[in-house]
């Protein structure tokens, strides 16, 4: 006995108006975006004028951002591609890589357009003249994996060498807040400090920056004799940035290679 399924690929159109009066031929309500992790996502917009007359997007710029709904920072921003300017269609390419850092949820997003004199213009979601609208991120059940970082551009200050900062879960808006790194030396001998800060912006203060106890540790220093290979460590926080401080011993003739960073 044989079944058989029948599966749909949708090409959604999400229309957006540039009129600022009441467009009855636009929806009572705007419809949500539906965004799925572990695939790339094409929404598409027709973009009109009074009386559903398309908007001519010749010499103008669409851009696309994506807020948080609780506090209003942007998740993300890019201009998105017009496909056919005359009848006002563009389009966005969000990949499966951008939703990595996104967390599965409620988002609100924003359209406008630039002009060539740098004048950016509203475009509004509903007849009700609102100019936000509802992006829904959801788990698409297929296989993924989170983009690895790495650090690997150290700055001497005061006998210390300080990484690069990388995301932590916070910054990246996880819902999880675990972390593995992966720590590469050749021969080193010195002490190692992974550190994390909570400002939005990492700070540049290396005061406001705290020790991290890596899950096994008994100290936030750890010791490294003639170390070689690669050093695995898991630690849960819910830093925004985190970074790794090394210093060599007197005697250290090895090398601080670099460091892999998943959240």
């Amino acid at each position: 006995m044989s079944s058989s399924l029948t599966l749909y690929v949708y090409n959604n159109t999400y229309t957006l108006s540039t009129s600022t009066k009441l467009n009855n031929s636009m929806p009572l309500y705007d419809k949500n975006i539906l965004l799925y992790s572990g695939v790339d996502n094409k929404t598409n917009f027709k973009i009109v004028t009074d009386n559903n007359t398309p908007k001519n997007l010749t010499s103008l710029t669409v851009h696309f951002n994506i807020t948080d709904i609780e506090n209003g920072e942007t998740v993300l921003s890019r201009p998105m591609t017009v496909t056919n300017a005359t009848r006002g269609e563009a389009e966005i390419d969000i990949t499966q890589s951008d939703l990595y850092s996104i967390a599965e949820g409620f988002y609100n997003f924003t359209v406008y357009t630039v002009d060539s004199s740098q004048v950016r213009s509203a475009v509004y979601t509903d007849r009700a003249g609102d100019i936000s609208g509802t992006v829904e991120v959801k788990n698409s059940g297929l296989p993924k994996t989170r983009a690895t970082q790495t650090a690997d551009t150290f700055s001497l200050r005061n006998t210390y060498y300080y990484s690069n900062n990388l995301s932590g879960s916070t910054t990246q808006n996880l819902t999880a807040s675990n972390h593995t790194l992966a720590v590469y030396t050749t021969n080193f001998t010195g002490k190692v400090q992974i550190e994390g800060n909570l400002d939005n912006t990492a700070s540049s203060n290396d005061s406001d920056w705290f020790p991290l106890l890596m899950n096994g540790e008994s100290a936030t220093d750890i010791t490294y004799t003639g170390v070689s290979g690669i050093t695995p460590y898991f630690f849960v926080s819910n830093t925004k940035w985190i970074r790794i401080r090394y210093k060599p011993d007197a005697g250290n003739t090895g090398t601080f290679d670099k460091v892999l960073l998943r959240n």
